[in-house]
């Protein structure tokens, strides 16, 4: 049980730190001068490190894909350009698709 305090407590301490040291980048104005660096700076980009931390230092992954399948979905523009004409419909029809899979799945008392 110890064991699992432990690994939460690195799993959110190395992801806040991340998150930390990225926006005070973003406040000095180094990212600004990267390519790309101002999409460190995003939802996305958070869920996307979360989930690569968590998978790193969880012993149990459940949780690192979850945030690694959420932060892939915000940023499908940037992995899949051709999907930008169409990135504004995806996060509402994902919510309600993976919300109806939850409600009809869920086991009835």
């Amino acid at each position: 049980m110890a064991s699992n305090v432990s690994n939460d407590r690195l799993s959110y301490g190395v992801t806040i730190l991340i998150f930390g040291l990225l926006y005070l980048l973003d406040k000095i104005g180094i990212l600004a001068q990267i390519p790309y660096g101002r999409n460190l700076i995003s939802i996305g980009a958070f869920f996307l490190i979360a989930g690569i931390v968590f998978l790193c230092t969880q012993p149990k992954k459940a949780m690192g894909w979850i945030f690694l399948a959420v932060g892939i979905f915000l940023n499908a523009d940037f992995f899949l350009g051709w999907i930008n004409v169409y990135s504004k419909y995806l996060v509402p029809l994902a919510l309600v698709v993976v919300g109806l899979i939850m409600v009809f799945t869920a086991k009835k008392k």
